[in-house]
C-alpha cells in the first residue's frame, strides 16, 4: 500500500512539473502575441526567457506526442519516462536559451566582440537568475553557465547574426535530449531539426520587428 501510495505521489509531482512548464510555453506564447517593442537591456532577457521556454517545449512535447501518439497521456505513467522529459526540458531549454543569447547579443552590438560576450552573458545570466532549481536537475546551473561562459569567448561575433549560426546546439540537443529510442530518433533527425529550424526562424522575424536597437545599445553601454 505505501509502495503504491508513493507512486501515486511521484507520478503527481512529475505530472504536475509537465503540466508547469506547459503553463510557462503558454505564457510565453500570450506574451509573444502583444508585441511589445524590445527596447531596453531588461527586455531583452525577457524576450530571450520566453522564446526560449516556448521553443524548447513546443518541439519537445511536440515530437514526443508526433511520435507515442494515442499513448501520449498514459506514457507519463511511467515515472522513469516522465522524469526522463523532466531532465530533457531543462537541457533543452537551456541549449535554446544559449543560443538564442548569442544571436540578440550580436543583433545589438554588431562587430564589437568584448561588448556582444558581456551582454550575451547577462542575457543568459539574468534568464536563469530566478529559476528555482529543478528535481531533475539536481547539480543546478552551474555547469550549463559556465559552458556557456566558455562558449561566448570563442563565438565569432561579427557573423554569428546572419541566418542559423547560433542554433546548432539547440538543435542537436533536440535530437539528443528527447526521451526516444535511438532506433526511432535515427527516422526522425530531419524533420525535428526542421520542426525546431522553422520555429527560431519565426524568433528571428519577430526580433527583426521589435528590436530597438538603437535603445538597447545605448542603455548597455550607460550600464557598463
Amino acid at each position: 500500500m505505501n509502495e503504491r501510495r508513493n507512486f501515486t505521489r511521484e507520478l503527481r509531482e512529475a505530472l504536475k512539473e509537465a503540466v508547469y512548464f506547459i503553463f510557462l510555453a503558454l505564457k510565453a506564447l500570450r506574451f509573444w502575441h502583444r508585441d511589445p517593442p524590445v527596447s531596453t537591456v531588461d527586455e531583452l532577457a525577457r524576450f530571450a526567457e520566453t522564446r526560449s521556454k516556448f521553443v524548447s517545449q513546443i518541439t519537445l512535447y511536440g515530437y514526443i506526442k508526433t511520435r507515442v501518439g494515442t499513448r501520449y497521456t498514459s506514457m507519463f505513467e511511467d515515472d522513469l519516462f516522465a522524469s526522463s522529459v523532466n531532465i530533457a526540458k531543462w537541457e533543452i531549454y537551456l541549449a535554446c536559451l544559449g543560443d538564442l543569447s548569442i544571436y540578440t547579443a550580436a543583433k545589438v552590438t554588431g562587430d564589437t566582440p568584448d561588448e556582444a560576450e558581456a551582454l550575451a552573458i547577462h542575457i543568459f545570466d539574468a534568464s536563469i537568475r530566478d529559476e528555482e532549481i529543478p528535481k531533475d536537475r539536481p547539480q543546478g546551473f552551474g555547469d550549463a553557465t559556465e559552458a556557456f561562459y566558455v562558449r561566448a569567448k570563442s563565438t565569432p561575433w561579427s557573423t554569428i547574426h546572419e541566418g542559423e549560426k547560433s542554433f546548432e546546439p539547440s538543435l542537436a540537443a533536440l535530437i539528443e535530449w528527447a526521451p526516444i529510442a535511438d532506433e526511432l530518433k535515427q527516422y526522425d533527425v530531419q524533420a525535428v531539426r526542421n520542426s525546431m529550424r522553422f520555429k527560431w526562424k519565426t524568433v528571428r522575424d519577430q526580433l527583426e520587428t521589435l528590436l530597438q536597437t538603437d535603445a538597447v545599445i545605448a542603455e548597455w553601454r550607460a550600464r557598463a
